[in-house]
């Protein structure tokens, strides 16, 4: 993954290292809804925090803030949908025309590479004990997502610097 993932929006050089005990909320941006968890960096779990529906950047923006103040989030961190060869497709530009719009209002936003965490998030669904109608809700299909990119954003931040892990 470049290095870009690694910075807030017109930051230079790696500013992901929060200190222990930052909050942080991250993100699972799609056309409909917004997927929302929030996580402490030190810890290696995420919690779903529901669902944003869709209104439009100039709706959306606020709410992911004020979703951002009542956790006591110091930082955003936005799932980034690359694709399996690292290319980058429109969505990819939607998301981050609005991860900037976050970033131009005020947040410290992040990138995390997001391949997969909906194909990985529908497989946990299908095998828990929810009832079949619960699973089958997309806005908490967004939700579990979001808690894979914010748990992969943890686990890379945890890991010690050129130790190499994935």
């Amino acid at each position: 993954m470049p290095d870009a993932q690694d910075r807030p929006l017109g930051a230079r050089g790696r500013t992901d290292l929060l200190p222990i005990g930052a909050k942080v909320i991250a993100l699972d941006v799609g056309d409909a809804r917004i997927g929302v968890a929030v996580g402490t960096v030190g810890s290696l779990l995420a919690f779903g925090r529901g669902a944003i529906a869709r209104q439009g950047t100039r709706k959306d923006v606020p709410a992911v803030l004020a979703r951002a103040r009542e956790e006591g989030a110091a930082a955003v961190v936005v799932g980034l949908p690359i694709r399996l060869d690292g290319s980058e497709s429109p969505q990819t530009e939607r998301v981050r025309r609005f991860a900037a719009a976050l970033g131009e209002a005020g947040a410290a936003v992040l990138f995390e590479d997001e391949r997969l965490t909906t194909r990985i998030a529908q497989s946990q669904l299908s095998g828990s004990d929810l009832p079949r109608s619960r699973r089958q809700e997309k806005a908490l299909l967004d939700e579990a997502a979001a808690v894979l990119i914010l748990e992969s954003y943890l686990r890379r931040v945890s890991e010690p610097a050129g130790s190499g892990a994935t």
